[in-house]
């Protein structure tokens, strides 16, 4: 199969900013793409930025893409957007227009709304995280969203529709299988030479870092231990395997047999400007 030019260019990015993001590393990842693989999975997708710059790269391929996450409001946004586009943008567009004349009124009163429909839970997802603190994702015991109100030199843009309108080309191009489900489950029917990137929630790298909790479920050390075995599995199995995570003593230790590659990175979720600096991330593989 072969891309149009609107996937070799920089056209497409993520729609959501999400916690944790691999745009800066993006240039890294490239060099561990590999040049020959039969499928691919990425079972924590969040904003999806590194598939689409292996759509963007693999200009000639025939392996089928399964992307999947926990967040369930998540993967409604991608299939909304690969689906209902139109629908999408409209809801969008009205979003935005009501967000501009009052901020702060109306994001509380969306945050406060619950809807049925799909298309407008994606549209108050992406509105949400257009205008929250940060572009963070965190619930309460209930399942609610919590996050604060974002505070904003410029009012933020919710409706990208050039984006948007992208993304669904892409995502109907390529027709991945996009579910919301564990990454135990999604990795369950990997085999020899697929392509796997793991970008799981991190493990905090101070008490204090607790941005873990995407879902309601959280991620914590026994998590990552558990992560760790299926990929040690999957790599029994010569399946091709990509991860990133924090560079501390745990996961350098759980990881110890795989290459591990130290990389500057700035930790832009974090509200103090100067603390922002000065970290490093691990990119780890087995190839």
């Amino acid at each position: 199969m072969s891309l149009t030019s609107l996937y070799v260019n920089d056209d497409v990015y993520p729609f959501i900013k999400w916690a944790g993001g691999k745009a800066q590393l993006l240039n890294i990842l490239d060099k561990f793409i590999p040049e020959d693989f039969n499928n691919y999975f990425e079972p924590f997708l969040g904003g999806g930025s590194f598939f689409y710059r292996l759509i963007k790269k693999t200009k000639n391929y025939s392996f089928i893409s399964f992307l999947s996450d926990t967040n369930c409001e998540l993967i409604n946004a991608y299939t909304s957007i690969k689906d209902n586009i139109d629908d999408l943008i409209i809801s969008l567009s009205h979003h935005q227009e009501k967000y501009y004349e009052n901020p702060k009124e109306y994001f509380y009163n969306l945050r406060n709304t619950i809807f049925e429909n799909n298309v407008e839970r994606a549209s108050r997802f992406i509105a949400l995280n257009k205008t929250c603190f940060n572009g963070l994702y965190r619930v309460n015991r209930k399942g609610l969203f919590n996050v604060p109100m974002g505070s904003f030199k410029k009012l933020p843009l919710i409706c990208n529709e050039d984006n948007l309108k992208n993304i669904n080309q892409l995502l109907k191009h390529v027709n991945p299988i996009i579910e919301c489900k564990d990454y135990k489950e999604a990795l369950s029917i990997a085999k020899e030479n697929d392509f796997i990137y793991l970008d799981p929630p991190y493990k905090p790298v101070s008490e204090t870092a607790y941005f873990t909790k995407y879902t309601n479920n959280g991620f914590g050390d026994e998590d990552q231990k558990n992560l760790a075995k299926i990929v040690q599995d999957l790599d029994n199995n010569n399946c091709k395997i990509l991860l990133s995570n924090s560079n501390t003593e745990f996961i350098r230790n759980l990881y110890s047999t795989f290459n591990l590659k130290e990389v500057k990175v700035m930790r832009a979720i974090n509200s103090k400007g100067s603390k922002r600096l000065g970290h490093t991330e691990l990119i780890i593989s087995n190839y």
